[in-house]
């Protein structure tokens, strides 16, 4: 009789990690926690962070690390700052034993409480909870960095990037360009997100005016 061919099982896709069901966990809504899955927006905000290979970059909410792994394929060194422990063992899973662990370093606590490292560059898939607070504890960083490039709820992006005379000009508006530019790059919609939140994203470049006013 002819031998059965064995069959070969199929490796697990990177992004399946993002699928927080199959890992045993539901996501969860207090932490705003909604991972980015799109292969196209992850690329495109690298490549709009201008990462550097000598850069330090801050990534904050990592999740499962979709877009961790994209940055410690560009920079010398991300500090990925999560505050969910199941995000973190998820982060170890996925980089141990690979060439890019030793560029990795992880920080276990919040960001609005926590004092941030030195770092070249901020790249975040920003909890939208947490947006205006972690926008300015950036801005007043120092010592400064050359660019934060950050995914925010699209009102809120569009108010902190308006213009003098837009309709939402703002206080937010007014503030956050007085210590920095701040440029819309992409809108991004909500079915690039494992869960899909119930509003649209936008992601923001800030680069802090130097020297600061």
């Amino acid at each position: 009789m002819p031998k059965k061919k064995r069959e070969k099982r199929a490796r697990p896709s990177p992004l399946t990690a993002a699928d927080g069901k199959r890992q045993g966990f539901t996501f969860n809504k207090t932490f705003g926690q909604h991972i980015l899955k799109n292969p196209l927006i992850i690329k495109t905000i690298v490549e709009r962070a201008a990462v550097k290979p000598t850069d330090v970059v801050l990534e904050i909410g990592p999740g499962t690390g979709n877009l961790t792994q994209k940055l410690l394929e560009s920079a010398k060194k991300v500090v990925a700052l999560e505050y969910d422990p199941r995000m973190i063992a998820e982060l170890h899973k996925r980089f141990q034993g690979t060439e890019l662990i030793h560029k990795l370093q992880i920080i276990h606590g919040d960001a609005i409480k926590l004092k941030f490292p030195f770092f070249d560059v901020c790249v975040a898939n920003v909890p939208y909870q947490i947006s205006s607070p972690l926008t300015f504890k950036l801005l007043s960083h120092r010592p400064s960095f050359r660019c934060a490039v950050l995914m925010f709820q699209r009102e809120f992006a569009m108010r902190l990037v308006a213009k003098p005379g837009d309709p939402l000009f703002c206080r937010l508006s007014l503030n956050s360009q007085l210590l920095a530019k701040c440029s819309h790059l992409m809108k991004v919609s909500r079915n690039s997100f494992r869960p899909p939140p119930k509003v649209e994203s936008s992601v923001v470049r800030i680069e802090p005016r130097n020297p600061p006013p």
